[in-house]
């Protein structure tokens, strides 16, 4: 009896947090709620019997979430794993835009944001970090993890959020973190004893990062863990954080290295901009935060992070593009001298690298704090 009895604990428990994370507008911040044992024992077993590490095939191998994960309509969530070395990891949050208004939210209007776990995030593309064929790779005989991105809520949201746009009402599930969580669990279960993981992450994926990298690194006390955060370092929010009260975190773009240094300091934080980045400004716009540029914000971020963390490093490149890790530029761009393949691979290295690149005078950010 003791086993089906647990079974129904566990159904129950996920019908009841599903039931309740239905909301209309922007919600007010998700409490922190602690996991169930049964829901803990579950996680250990799906991790353990879902598609385990030693029975993947080479090259990308597509994996399930488990029960609780999903897409903004519901659909499908799957991550995929390119199986290397057993002590080396790569974990990267894949990006595709963001929303919390009906209008952007909407997947049969023109959605801001990447709403299926297949539609563009194919890890095959074999360019930038992924393409394994490359010597300058540095992440060549890596463990890949890609974690893929279809929620809307830069991997952070808790909570399903009933939208309204063009008179229809409607659901999305703003659960990025209950996706990450359920890669985290597998990586935990069938990588015991890594000796590094770093943690890369593009667009929305950057902003989730360094969030990442501290449970990582909280998981791993013996690992070195470096983050680094690609194409996301302009952004900031007004003083009320819209997306993230609508998702249901208590993060801000301000507070997120703070907060992930506060709880795992050894982490090695880092990210890689454009300086005049055309989606940033565009994602800025989104915000509210108009007549602001994407140079002297990254400036004014820049030089919090370098002031309040204990170890922070950035390169800049000049130019409007976005996002470099996935793209064959990461082999070619060069500033002052300092090729970023180079510099990529010092910091996986774990080698002692500089800040790179264009650092304009830095305007008085238009929200308060310290990221």
């Amino acid at each position: 009896m003791l086993r089906p009895l647990l079974l129904m604990s566990v159904v129950l428990v996920a019908c009841a947090s599903r039931s309740a994370v239905v909301q209309s507008g922007a919600p007010e911040a998700a409490p922190e709620v602690s996991v169930p044992a049964p829901v803990a024992a579950a996680r250990a077993t799906w991790a353990d019997t879902t598609r385990p590490l030693s029975t993947l095939s080479r090259g990308w191998n597509r994996i399930p979430g488990r029960e609780g994960t999903g897409c903004a309509e519901d659909s499908t969530f799957v991550f995929r794993v390119r199986p290397g070395l057993s002590d080396k990891v790569l974990v990267f949050l894949n990006g595709g835009g963001m929303c919390w208004k009906g209008a952007d939210c909407d997947p049969k209007g023109h959605p801001t944001y990447t709403t299926n776990a297949d539609s563009a995030n194919d890890a095959s593309i074999r360019a930038g970090i992924f393409d394994v064929n490359n010597e300058a790779n540095p992440f060549r005989e890596y463990t890949m993890i890609f974690v893929s991105y279809c929620t809307g809520d830069a991997h952070l949201g808790e909570r399903t959020v009933e939208y309204e746009s063009k008179g229809r009402t409607f659901s999305i599930r703003h659960e990025g973190n209950a996706n990450v969580e359920s890669v985290l669990d597998w990586l935990y279960s069938n990588v015991r004893n890594p000796r590094t993981v770093f943690v890369a992450g593009m667009d929305a994926g950057a902003i989730a990062s360094p969030i990442v990298a501290a449970k990582v690194a909280r998981h791993y006390p013996r690992a070195r863990v470096v983050q680094l955060g690609d194409g996301a370092g302009a952004l900031r929010s007004k003083p009320a954080p819209e997306p993230f009260l609508s998702w249901g975190t208590t993060y801000t773009f301000e507070r997120l290295y703070a907060t992930a240094a506060r709880s795992a300091s050894r982490v090695k934080f880092a990210q890689v901009n454009y300086i005049d980045d055309a989606t940033q400004q565009q994602q800025l716009m989104q915000l509210g935060l108009r007549g602001q540029t994407t140079a002297k914000l990254i400036a004014a971020n820049m030089e919090q992070l370098r002031t309040s963390l204990p170890y922070f490093r950035s390169f800049t490149l000049p130019g409007r593009s976005h996002t470099i890790l996935r793209s064959s530029a990461l082999y070619t761009a060069k500033v002052d001298g300092m090729a970023f393949s180079d510099w990529l691979g010092a910091l996986v290295d774990g080698d002692a690298v500089a800040d790179v690149g264009a650092r304009p005078k830095a305007a008085k950010p238009s929200s308060a704090g310290k990221q």
